[in-house]
C-alpha cells in the first residue's frame, strides 16, 4: 500500500513533520542523519499527482561556502519542476572546490561521492530547508 501523500507545494511542511515525529530537527541534524531523513521522506511519503520525483546531492561552492545539498526533485504533469533541498553548508577549502550531482537511493550512494568526502569530517557551518 503506498504512503502518505503530499501536494508538492508543501514538501516543506511533510518534511518538517517527519523530522517532528522523529525527534529531529533541522538545525540539529548531521549531514547522515539528513541523508536518511531525506531518503525515509522519498521512500514513505508520495508528492500528490506527480510524474517526477528523484533524489540526488548535489554539491559545490556557493555564497562564500561550500555547501552539500540533498533534493528531493519533484513535478506534477504541466506544472514547473519543485525542489525540496536540505542544504549543509562548510567552510571553503582547498580540497572544497569541486561541485557536481547524481541521483541516490541509498545512503551508500550519497557518502560514496566526491562531495561527501569533502565534508565527510568537516563541522557544519549551518544548515536550510528550503
Amino acid at each position: 500500500m503506498p504512503g502518505p501523500w503530499f501536494r508538492i507545494a508543501f514538501a516543506r511542511n511533510a518534511f518538517l513533520r517527519l523530522l517532528a515525529e522523529r525527534g529531529q530537527r533541522v538545525d540539529e541534524l548531521t549531514v547522515a542523519e539528513g541523508i536518511r531523513a531525506m531518503l525515509d521522506f522519498s521512500h514513505d511519503h508520495r508528492p500528490q499527482h506527480a510524474h517526477l520525483d528523484e533524489l540526488e546531492v548535489r554539491w559545490g561552492a556557493g555564497r562564500d561556502r561550500f555547501e552539500f545539498a540533498i533534493v528531493r526533485r519533484m513535478q506534477r504533469a504541466g506544472q514547473p519542476e519543485a525542489l525540496l533541498s536540505l542544504v549543509f553548508g562548510f567552510a571553503l577549502t582547498p580540497a572544497r572546490q569541486g561541485h557536481g550531482s547524481t541521483p541516490i537511493v541509498s545512503l551508500r550512494d550519497a557518502t560514496s561521492t566526491e562531495g561527501y568526502r569533502a565534508i565527510a569530517r568537516a563541522a557544519i557551518a549551518d544548515r536550510e530547508l528550503d
